[in-house]
């Protein structure tokens, strides 16, 4: 009986250990993954401002073409 005790004792002591470990590694990574999304944010809010400074560019070119006609 005794034997079992301690044995139980020692699984349990061995699954709250686990346990442990793998929040740790849980949370050690996430600052890694929070960092990649952030930094492709950052890159698609770049080429979102590229997009737009292009599409009002070509809409200054058309509205002058076609206010300024020169036929």
């Amino acid at each position: 009986m005794k034997i079992i005790i301690k044995l139980t004792t020692v699984l349990l002591f061995i699954a709250i250990a686990g346990c442990g470990e793998k929040d740790k590694q849980a949370k050690t990574s996430d600052p890694v993954v929070f960092k990649t999304q952030m930094e492709a944010l950052d890159k698609a809010k770049q080429v979102e401002s590229t997009l737009q400074n292009a599409a009002a560019q070509q809409r200054k070119t058309i509205d002058e073409s076609t206010n300024n006609p020169e036929q």
